[in-house]
């Protein structure tokens, strides 16, 4: 009795004894599982497409920057766009010649100093060629380089998932019969009549296998900084529906396209001389 009253007694610990704490019963569990898949399939396809369009927007940004350095330059240079591609204007080609800088003037070596002084794509040396940022859309992915031609590697020597227009710079025999001058080049802006229509710079497409349909045609898809309207990315997904792509005109403004695209016309695409789309005169 005497030691039942001293567990009583003021000062002494008291034993407390836990609860036991309720358990999830099955069906609670079961129920909790299944809310989340419902929350998680509702949830998904908004997150998805709020991504895609992030995407989306990165991509028209980079569009819009190229487009502000090109009319940058055009105002330092005299109304006169850079060129689209050097690779034909270096000797020997594809090698860079510091005794003939004047043949160092493609858009992608040019503009980006003028752009929160970017490198030039010259700079980076093969097997580091930059991926992301101006350089390509976050949706472009190349295929693994056998897809290519045996002479083009994309993962050593860089893509390019946005191209300059080349029919702007036609300064040479392209689609003409022998003997025909060839036109003269399009890079002066003073030249141009619609600005507002031509297009300046487009994505393309890094599918050897697509391109406008031509199948086969493009083993070298993404490899050069100036394309043709083969090269048109006519796959490119957008969150709006529809296949398109984005497009920088020549006065420098930005547009979603999805009407270059006639399947009926033969392929490879020339569009027709007078044609503003794509000729500025």
């Amino acid at each position: 009795m005497s030691a039942q009253l001293n567990q009583y007694q003021p000062g002494a610990p008291r034993v407390v004894r836990p609860r036991p704490r309720p358990a999830f019963t099955l069906v609670e569990v079961l129920v909790t599982v299944a809310l989340i898949g419902i929350l998680v399939s509702i949830l998904t396809p908004g997150l998805v497409r709020a991504r895609a369009r992030a995407r989306e927007t990165v991509c028209a940004a980079n569009l819009r920057s190229w487009g502000q350095a090109f009319c940058l330059y055009a105002t330092l240079y005299d109304d006169t766009l850079p060129h689209t591609d050097d690779r034909a204007r270096n000797h020997p080609p594809d090698a860079y010649d510091p005794d003939h800088p004047e043949h160092e003037c493609c858009y992608v070596d040019v503009l980006p100093p003028l752009m929160d002084d970017r490198r030039p794509w010259r700079s980076f040396p093969q097997g580091a060629k930059p991926r992301g940022d101006i350089w390509q859309c976050p949706d472009a992915e190349p295929l693994p380089d056998s897809a290519y031609s045996p002479s083009y590697q994309p993962s050593v020597s860089g893509y390019h998932s946005y191209a300059m227009n080349s029919y702007l710079e036609c300064d040479f025999p392209f689609g003409l019969p022998a003997g025909v001058e060839p036109y003269p080049s399009f890079l002066q802006l003073d030249r141009c009549e619609e600005p507002s229509k031509t297009i300046l710079m487009f994505e393309q497409t890094l599918d050897p296998l697509r391109g406008y349909d031509q199948q086969g045609g493009l083993s070298t898809a993404g490899r050069y900084t100036a394309e043709d309207a083969r090269a048109l990315s006519e796959r490119h997904p957008h969150s709006l529906g529809g296949l398109g792509g984005n497009v920088i005109l020549l006065d420098g403004h930005r547009e979603w396209r999805n009407d270059l695209w006639d399947e009926s016309l033969d392929n490879p695409r020339i569009p027709a001389r007078g044609d503003l789309t794509w000729w500025p005169y």
